[in-house]
């Protein structure tokens, strides 16, 4: 379980030893309406300290206290579906502080920015306003925080397992297809009565069929094996067999579970959903989300289910 921290109580990550004399404040400001919950991050730059503070959804101003040096600041929300994103202090920060009025589309430059914490200096305030940082400080961040390629993230870790919504698979005779179930069975019946013929492949008692939607386009049909009931979930209308590699990890179930993931390429990401299914409903829930990068994904680091 989390356990949250207010921005009032200082839960900073301390790896050097001495002393704490000065502060780092500051206010972070994200685009949508509400900002997220946060982890905000203030990495040494003459050392190995990281400091952090754990923000709940809505806090905007952080304080952490730190020796003095040189940090950047960086913040990555910390809710599913916001995975791989960061926001930062960075030279675009300073440049829309220093331009006047109405001039800050000159500010171009999203590299984190250098904050010099003075001995006794006191505090040294930051605005946390970037959300369009460089590839290069990204890359920075995803080390830092052992996100690179090659290594398992937290939220791959804590993803949804299998296990944990195993249910026993119900053996039955084959059922005829309800095509009046779903307007768009009629035209698949015979695919989709051969599929039922082979027998149930998720959630216990359903067949999970994938049927053409266009060109390098499948779209999913379930049919429950109980009544020849079939559903097209709105999540899997479109899977595109548009990953670099790895292409038969776009959907991956399993007969004994209700849990199904959902992986796709976005630009230069691979998007991974987690789906559960509704028995009842026969709908799908979204569990969460997490995003790697293209090279990270094909490395196949991936842990197990």
């Amino acid at each position: 379980m989390r356990v949250w921290q207010s921005a009032a109580t200082l839960l900073a990550s301390l790896v050097t030893s001495g002393a704490l004399a000065d502060t780092v404040s500051g206010r972070i400001t994200f685009p949508g309406s509400s900002l997220p919950a946060t982890v905000t991050y203030l990495r040494n730059l003459d050392g190995d300290a990281l400091h952090q503070l754990a923000l709940k959804r809505g806090e905007t101003e952080f304080s952490i206290d730190v020796q003095p040096g040189r940090y950047w600041v960086f913040v990555r929300p910390d809710e599913p579906g916001l995975t791989g994103l960061y926001g930062g202090h960075t030279q675009y920060s300073l440049c829309r502080r220093a331009s006047a009025p109405g001039a800050a589309t000159a500010c171009e430059d999203h590299a984190l920015a250098e904050v010099v914490v003075q001995p006794g200096g006191g505090v040294t305030r930051v605005e946390v306003d970037d959300w369009l940082l460089s590839d290069d400080s990204a890359l920075e961040i995803d080390r830092i925080l052992g996100n690179a390629p090659g290594v398992i993230d937290s939220a791959e870790l804590g993803r949804p397992r299998y296990s944990e919504y195993r249910v026993a698979p119900v053996t039955t005779a084959p059922p005829q297809v309800d095509v009046s179930s779903d307007p768009r069975a009629a035209a698949l019946a015979a695919q989709l009565q051969e599929a039922a013929a082979a027998g149930s492949n998720f959630a216990g008692r359903f067949t999970l069929v994938r049927v053409g939607c266009g060109e390098q386009c499948e779209q999913v049909a379930i049919i429950d094996q109980s009544n020849g009931g079939v559903s097209f979930p709105d999540q899997l209308s479109q899977v595109f067999s548009t990953l670099p590699c790895r292409a038969e990890r776009a959907l991956e179930f399993r007969d004994d579970s209700r849990l199904i993931e959902f992986t796709r390429r976005e630009a230069e990401f691979v998007i991974t959903d987690s789906l559960l299914w509704d028995v009842d409903k026969r709908a799908f829930t979204p569990l969460a989300q997490y995003r790697r990068s293209l090279e990270r994904f094909c490395a196949g680091t991936t842990p197990a289910p």
